[in-house]
């Protein structure tokens, strides 16, 4: 339908085209304005085809979110910053600290760690974890990933 209105377009523009040339007394467009004129037609076209692709991908995002409750990542992928709202009750030790490097993604951490920390806050594509620490009372690390990758880390009293 939306292919049909832009041709339509191009063929008005074509007309009015016409007309203005024909009332200025010139004898009309050349067989080169013609073809510039449909050549942008067809530009138009395939950016027209191109978005209505982009915007079948993304009800076909939303559907899938949708139907997983919310999440579209529920498993563990690049981008993944974790399974927020839970924790394995892991302890973190002050070596394990040491080899956490900032632009790990979370699998690559919870793989040296042992397990998930509890999310403490959450927003868009960020969450901030907190593991508790093997070490003296209030033994702890805070690790913040946004899209999937360790962005900031801070701990307190490992051992």
């Amino acid at each position: 339908m939306k292919k049909r209105m832009i041709r339509g377009l191009g063929v008005v523009v074509l007309a009015v085209t016409l007309l203005t040339l024909a009332a200025c007394g010139s004898s009309g467009p050349s067989q080169a304005d013609y073809d510039s004129l449909q050549e942008r037609v067809a530009g138009l076209e395939k950016r027209l085809t191109d978005k209505e692709q982009e915007l079948d991908e993304l009800k076909a995002t939303l559907t899938a979110t949708n139907q997983s409750g919310g999440n579209s990542n529920t498993t563990t992928v690049p981008d993944d910053n974790g399974p927020a709202g839970k924790g394995d009750s892991v302890l973190i030790t002050f070596e394990q600290y040491k080899e956490i490097e900032i632009g790990m993604t979370y699998k690559e951490v919870t793989e040296i760690i042992g397990g998930d920390g509890k999310a403490i806050s959450e927003a868009d594509d960020m969450v901030v974890y907190s593991y508790f620490g093997s070490g003296d009372t209030g033994a702890n690390a805070i690790l913040s990933f946004h899209k999937g990758k360790l962005m900031n880390k801070a701990q307190s009293g490992l051992n």
